[in-house]
């Protein structure tokens, strides 16, 4: 892979980021340049208030406001690896806490929309992902689980938190051949999943356990 120009300038990073993506192991070379591009463009400082330099480097969950969390890179890489990140894609986040995923999509070139209810939140987000001049991110406050209706429907839908079951999950908001990927509790663990919409079907496959906040 080539080094990704990084929005910060930050090189530290982008070794991270190409160390944890040639570990994720992606088989498609078009997806695997997408997320490395993506994630070495947006470094993760600035993003969880009060962590160090050394903590935004390290792929370990940041703490939030209000009880929320950051997810470790290498969680999110492999999200964005099942979603199968492109060019162009509108993809819709559940719960985007500090937009922090938000901004890497959009570096991904995608069209990224996303919901959080908590308003705080929200509106700190929104403000960090002014500051980074990033076009084609629109956010607001909302109801993951509800999706967002007017705009549907979109090409992938990521959920930035665990849910409990598929009821809590707006799958006809996706598009053909789209696809929803979700940390979701299955026999008592949770589990990243994905479904893919063909031919008015749902195809559901249960991946690895994650540790998810």
């Amino acid at each position: 892979m080539q080094a990704a120009k990084s929005l910060t300038g930050d090189p530290r990073w982008v070794r991270r980021v190409q160390r944890l993506v040639e570990e994720a192991a992606i088989l498609d070379e078009d997806v695997e340049r997408a997320v490395f591009t993506a994630f070495a463009a947006i470094p993760r400082i600035g993003f969880a208030e009060g962590c160090t330099e050394q903590q935004a480097l390290d792929d370990i969950d940041l703490p939030l406001s209000h009880g929320e969390w950051l997810t470790r890179p290498s969680i999110q890489i492999r999200m964005m690896a099942l979603l199968g990140l492109r060019r162009r894609m509108r993809v819709l986040e559940l719960g985007f806490g500090s937009g922090y995923l938000c901004a890497v999509m959009a570096a991904g070139g995608a069209q990224v929309f996303g919901l959080e209810h908590n308003t705080s939140v929200a509106q700190a987000s929104r403000k960090q992902l002014d500051t980074l001049g990033l076009h084609g991110i629109v956010v607001r406050r909302g109801e993951g689980r509800k999706g967002w209706e007017d705009i549907a429907p979109f090409d992938a839908i990521v959920v930035s938190y665990a849910v409990a079951s598929e009821a809590d999950l707006p799958l006809s908001q996706l598009s053909e051949g789209g696809t929803l990927v979700a940390p979701i509790e299955w026999d008592g663990v949770v589990r990243l999943a994905s479904w893919t919409r063909s031919a008015d079907a749902m195809k559901r496959v249960v991946f690895e356990p994650v540790e998810f906040r």
